[in-house]
């Protein structure tokens, strides 16, 4: 029986969820126009990107991709009504007689309207009120976390009140994830010149939660002396700035981050798996994942700002389940250790397709195969887009897959949290990527940016894996 049953026939107890502070009762009405595809079909053949600073191209049945810098450096808000091609209109009618909080509402149902002859469909839309965060029942599960990535400063969620209250909501949010501030041209933007000021204004932001510290090097936003340096680079000379620039950020945060990304999508989807071409590979050769990691291992150890309990991870998609290219993760894990060189963590980032979600016990057999080499594993980056506009049954299918991801890591004890890549559709990196797709995150601002947050049937599939109720279609 599903959490709505539950709440619908009484049997959940009261009690089990009480209303965190700051809950109050409201009724709600709410009513948005969004632009989509009147005719929209699954793609195997795409490209993405998580900001408009860096993108990436996906080629396979779930989400595979390889890195392209771009010349943008701030992330755009993107909202429903600027994502996909004006042949129909969708209006959305969402009502509510529930409890909710003052930044987030909650609804049962929503009626779609597309014209041009495509009817009305009443699908779940917005999750049933149960003011028991997302966060409280992940605890409450034996996770660290549930968490989110977030684009502040400088984006339109740091100037949101609506989205920043849902982001300070700590009973949802537990963790926070810099989507940007902290890859490396932010905070090296001149040669052994740092610049931390955006960080601290995200971890300012952040007060009171986790925080997985994202990333130390990666293919993408690298700032131009990296790129195009006015010497060309030799290995020893790559070598040596990459390793400055990790141990003089791993110390200036200290243990305020939780983990560090040290090394963010080092491999290709290639039948052979081959590391992404980028300056370090180009340069240095493979081996420069190890020279990170060594590196990063020396600033926790003589860490002066902090503890020495930071944890350090390699993050990367489509290693979520068994194939050439977790395999290549887990070989890398392997040598990482055997060279007695910290790792403590895989990042499975979980950017899926609603239907072409692996299922939970492909999910977690692959979490398994992480943790049996003595490494923890987070989802890191977990979301699930449709096709525009959506339906009851892709909704409904988007559902069973957060569900499966998030109850895959509940079921493995060593899989410590789970952080969603933003929670708020108005701001989502998924519709600037894939024109036609889009509603891939657990809450959306039916009225635009600067207005209230409402629940999605998805955040309902979360709380229903995390407090171990079955989820079915």
């Amino acid at each position: 029986m599903s959490l709505r049953s539950l709440l619908t026939t009484g049997l959940l107890a009261a009690s089990a969820l009480a209303a965190p502070p700051g809950y109050g009762a409201s009724t709600v009405t709410k009513t948005v126009t969004v632009t989509a595809s009147a005719h929209c079909s699954s793609s195997t053949s795409h490209s993405t990107s998580h900001s408009t600073s860096h993108s990436t191209s996906h080629s396979t049945s779930t989400t595979k991709h390889s890195t392209v810098k771009t010349t943008s450096t701030k992330k755009s808000s993107t909202k429903a009504s600027s994502t996909s091609s004006p042949s129909s209109t969708v209006s959305t009618v969402v009502s509510s007689s529930s409890t909710a909080s003052p930044s987030s509402t909650s609804a049962t149902t929503t009626s779609v309207n597309t014209n041009g002859g495509g009817g009305t469909t009443t699908i779940l839309a917005t999750a049933t009120a149960t003011n028991y965060g997302l966060n409280d029942a992940a605890k409450a599960a034996g996770k660290l976390w549930l968490g989110t990535a977030a684009d502040i400063p400088g984006t339109g969620e740091a100037a949101d009140p609506y989205y920043i209250k849902a982001f300070d909501n700590i009973h949802d949010f537990g963790e926070a994830t810099p989507a940007n501030i902290m890859k490396f041209e932010f905070t090296e933007p001149s040669q052994n010149v740092f610049d931390f000021s955006g960080a601290e204004t995200f971890l300012a932001a952040s007060a009171g939660k986790a925080i997985r510290c994202h990333n130390l090097v990666w293919s993408s936003e690298l700032p131009t002396w990296i790129t195009a340096p006015t010497t060309p680079w030799t290995n020893a000379t790559l070598t040596a700035a990459m390793q400055n620039h990790i141990i003089k950020t791993i110390q200036y945060f200290g243990d305020r981050c939780y983990s560090w990304d040290v090394v963010n999508e080092a491999f290709t989807d290639s039948a052979v798996t081959n590391y992404t071409s980028n300056i370090f590979s180009q340069t240095i050769g493979p081996a420069y994942v190890v020279l990170a990691f060594d590196a990063a291992t020396q600033a926790v150890k003589s860490n002066v700002n902090g503890s020495s309990s930071v944890k350090l991870y390699y993050n990367d998609y489509n290693i979520e389940n068994a194939g050439a290219k977790a395999t290549a993760a887990q070989n890398l894990v392997k040598d990482i250790k055997n060279r007695g060189i910290q790792i403590d963590g895989v990042g499975l980032e979980s950017h899926f397709i609603a239907g072409s979600t692996p299922s939970k016990a492909t999910q977690q057999a692959n979490m398994e195969a992480f943790v049996a080499l003595d490494v923890d594993v987070v989802v890191t980056e977990l979301d699930v887009r449709l096709n525009l506009p959506p339906t009851a049954a892709t909704e409904a299918q988007q559902v069973v897959d957060y569900y499966n991801t998030v109850s895959a890591c509940v079921a493995v004890p060593r899989c410590v949290g789970v952080v969603v890549w933003d929670f708020d559709d108005t701001y989502s990196w998924i519709p600037g990527t894939f024109p036609g797709q889009g509603y891939g995150d657990i809450m959306y601002q039916p009225n635009g940016a600067n207005t209230p947050l409402v629940r999605k049937a998805a955040y309902d599939g979360i709380l229903e894996a995390f407090l171990g109720l079955p989820e079915a279609l």
